[in-house]
């Protein structure tokens, strides 16, 4: 059976375990010597209130979806649309695939943005 977020990809080193998760690329759990070092979830849950996502290109929420640069206005999804917000980035919700990975330097990852055509900086 496949877990909600997608594939679990262990990584260690020496007495360190972490375990990154296909779907946002988070990270679903940390320990050392046994011992859990963030809040995460397990693996037949999808991750929430952002633990462990990658909130990319900008965390937290754009008002309206909206935000100038370069003097120009740019709209964005509204993937919060109860409160008018785009919330948490473009790739919480993406896909990411291993490109590479390595016993020494742990993976390489791969990701398309979700619906980034609005999105410039």
């Amino acid at each position: 059976m496949i877990a909600p977020s997608g594939e679990q990809i262990t990584i260690t080193a020496g007495d360190q375990q972490a375990v990154v998760v296909e779907v946002g690329g988070g990270l679903r759990s940390y320990s050392t010597r046994g011992r859990e070092l963030v809040d995460g979830y397990s693996a037949d849950e999808m991750s929430s209130s952002g633990r462990g996502q990658v909130l990319i290109p900008w965390p937290n929420r754009l008002q309206d979806g909206s935000y100038e640069f370069d003097a120009r206005r740019h709209q964005l999804p509204l993937n919060e649309p109860e409160r008018r917000n785009a919330i948490h980035g473009l790739v919480r919700w993406a896909t990411w695939t291993i490109a590479e990975q390595d016993m020494v330097s742990g993976a390489t990852y791969d990701v398309t943005a979700g619906d980034s055509a609005n999105y410039t900086a």
